[in-house]
């Protein structure tokens, strides 16, 4: 059986795969410090707020839609784009932004 060994460097995790000269790195999650907007095309119904819970909906003049949200972890971004797929809306744009913002 192989054994793969974990180290923490920083900001980022390694995992060293034996057989291999370079570790594989990934972004270790840091709750509380990254917020996203994310923009879609067509307004939304206000109904929509409790299938998008934890995020702003904010219909824009231009006839855009706003979501936005302070804290959010990788699976709460994913899971509101999913949703998004769900409903058959076209993405605009996805923007980290600074959780205190």
């Amino acid at each position: 059986m192989t054994k793969t060994t974990y180290r923490k460097k920083g900001n980022t995790t390694s995992r060293e795969v034996p057989g291999s000269k370079m570790p594989e790195q990934s972004q270790a999650s840091c709750p509380g410090e990254t917020g996203y907007e994310i923009r879609v095309k067509d307004h939304l119904d206000t109904y929509w707020h409790e299938w998008f819970e934890g995020w702003s909906i904010t219909n824009l003049e231009n006839g855009e839609v706003l979501l936005n949200s302070q804290v959010v972890d990788q699976s709460k971004l994913h899971g509101a784009l999913n949703k998004i797929r769900d409903l058959n809306l076209t993405l605009l744009s996805v923007t980290s932004i600074p959780a205190n913002s």
